[in-house]
């Protein structure tokens, strides 16, 4: 009986003690779940954040990006306005020319013009003189021996003489300068070349002359005639 009871008493504290154990095993099981579960948790955090992280580093770059387009595009408005500002500034300098070659057109146009009224002008003044000049004309007259040596206008200057016309007849003279000039040769014939005394004399308006030519006053429409003669008058 005793043997029983200790028989009996063995396998219960045998099945206590395999309980503890397989009691001890669970709860150890269940420790190590919980520990993987808190592991697995923590790993799963752990790529959420990261996760965020490189979410949040994509929106900043992103952000970036954009902020940086937008900049790019802020520099590139006042570029497309200086360039604008360039055009019109160009445009301006052209107007600006055009203008200057207009106004350079028309003060060389009344620079022409005034420059025709003056010539006209001169003209004028030129043909107002000459047509006085041709006023102040004698006609001259040379008759050599058999021949006559010049007939025509000659223009008179200022004070002109009976032998001041003579001189602008442009024949070769030649004469005894003085008080009183005489004319001894005119175009080659000098005086006795025909015959003793004969020589030159001059008559102004068809009348004779008893004076020396350079006294003799003459006016313009007078007529001069200079010519040889074998008769001494």
């Amino acid at each position: 009986m005793r043997k029983t009871k200790g028989i009996i008493a063995a396998v219960i504290v045998t099945i206590l003690l395999i309980g503890g154990a397989l009691a001890f095993q669970q709860n150890h099981a269940n420790q190590a779940s919980e520990d993987v579960t808190a592991t697995s948790q923590s790993v799963t955090s752990s790529s959420q954040a990261a996760s965020a992280t490189s979410q949040s580093r994509v929106n900043h770059k992103h952000q970036s990006s954009s902020a940086t387009k937008k900049a790019h595009k802020t520099a590139t408005k006042p570029k497309n306005s200086t360039s604008s500002t360039n055009d019109r500034h160009h445009s301006s300098k052209a107007q600006v020319k055009t203008q200057s070659s207009a106004a350079t057109s028309t003060k060389k146009r009344r620079a022409t013009k005034q420059s025709a009224v003056a010539a006209s002008k001169t003209a004028r003044k030129a043909k107002s003189t000459k047509a006085a000049v041709a006023e102040k004309k004698v006609y001259l007259v040379v008759s050599g021996y058999k021949k006559t040596f010049f007939k025509g206008n000659v223009v008179i200057h200022g004070s002109a003489t009976a032998f001041s016309v003579l001189q602008a007849s442009k024949l070769k003279v030649v004469y005894q300068n003085g008080a009183s000039v005489y004319v001894s040769s005119i175009n080659g014939l000098a005086q006795n070349d025909v015959k003793v005394g004969s020589g030159w004399k001059y008559k102004v308006n068809n009348k004779f002359i008893d004076k020396a030519a350079n006294l003799k006053r003459v006016s313009a429409g007078d007529r001069v005639h200079w010519y040889f003669t074998t008769a001494g008058y």
